[in-house]
């Protein structure tokens, strides 16, 4: 579910940001590359909605690096454009949809999760934009199944009962 939800964020940042190639997840190094994303989970959590049901709720932090220049300031038309961007796609999409992942053979390993997006807040700060956001699915887990009677055949001889 969470790598699902962060997938959801990559393909999001990747269509509407085509010019920005970086990326980063784990850590932001040393002499990192701007302008440049970083990918923070922030909270995740489960709710039980019913016997059948369940709600997860993963709250992400995106950071956007603003190019800056050779002193050190950051190319305010850049970041305000960033920022404007970024949250009037997330506010206006409602939802994000994680990509469906396949295997060699082409089968199915994780289909694709649609995510509500219930909240986005933040803005530029000093030379980045943080945004906030939160993402939450609904689960349905799977049932028991069992055989049907009218599916079970079977025939009687004198008092005992062979299943085919």
């Amino acid at each position: 579910m969470l790598a699902a939800s962060l997938d959801a964020i990559r393909a999001l940042l990747k269509a509407k940001f085509p010019n920005i190639t970086r990326l980063y997840v784990n850590s932001v190094p040393a002499g990192f590359i701007r302008p440049s994303f970083f990918i923070d989970l922030v909270t995740a959590s489960n709710d039980e909605l019913c016997k059948a049901m369940y709600q997860s709720r993963h709250t992400w932090q995106i950071v956007y690096f603003a190019p800056v220049d050779a002193d050190g300031n950051p190319d305010r038309f850049n970041q305000y454009g960033a920022s404007d961007t970024l949250k009037a796609v997330l506010m206006d999409a409602m939802t994000l949809t994680s990509p469906e992942i396949k295997n060699e053979a082409g089968e199915v390993t994780r289909p694709a999760v649609i995510y509500h997006i219930t909240e986005v807040e933040g803005g530029p700060r000093d030379a980045e934009v943080y945004i906030t956001l939160r993402l939450d699915a609904e689960w349905t887990r799977p049932s028991e199944t069992y055989d049907l009677m009218q599916d079970i055949q079977h025939l009687q001889r004198i008092g005992e009962i062979i299943l085919n």
